[in-house]
């Protein structure tokens, strides 16, 4: 019987160490193109790098971004700097195609990045998906308690279901 019970507790242990990693693994991620190492390099060491999901910037508005993090104490060359504006300009510019977030699968952090909502929102929508099930359309969206409707409809092309 103890070998048993020690197999149970090993397993428990492995699957609660795995659990972190399994839900990253449904969290948003960086398009895979040329700088992105060096943007979650960069970025990743205050913060998700995927903080920028949902969001479409001029390269201007990406360059004041990224003079802001060295102002706040983000380390990097200027090469890397250039690197990671140039990485943001091309993959989140007004004119890219809107990266969608999965309000199925998506995390609290990814939902609150990619649609522009508080921490609080965020975790209202998670709960609300593992108590009543899969969101099916923006109207089941818009009745969690607690969500601002007006920005939900406002990032309604950031939303897959």
């Amino acid at each position: 019987m103890e070998y048993k019970g020690s197999m149970r507790s090993a397993a428990l242990v492995l699957t609660l160490l795995a659990l972190p990693v399994l839900l990253r693994a449904q969290s948003l991620k960086l398009p895979d193109a040329s700088g992105r190492a060096t943007t979650q390099k960069v970025c990743g060491s205050c913060h998700a790098a995927e903080l920028v999901i949902g969001r479409q910037e001029a390269r201007e508005t990406w360059a004041t971004v990224v003079d802001d993090m060295i102002q706040r104490g983000a380390t990097g060359t200027d090469d890397e700097f250039f690197e990671v504006v140039d990485y943001l300009a091309t993959n989140f510019s007004k004119t890219s195609p809107v990266t969608k977030v999965n309000v199925n699968k998506a995390t609290a952090k990814d939902l609150e990045g990619a649609l522009r909502i508080s921490a609080k929102q965020a975790a209202a929508i998670v709960h609300q998906r593992e108590e009543k099930g899969e969101f099916q359309s923006i109207d089941d969206l818009q009745k969690v308690p607690g969500i601002d409707a007006a920005k939900i409809e406002a990032n309604k092309k950031r939303l897959s279901f």
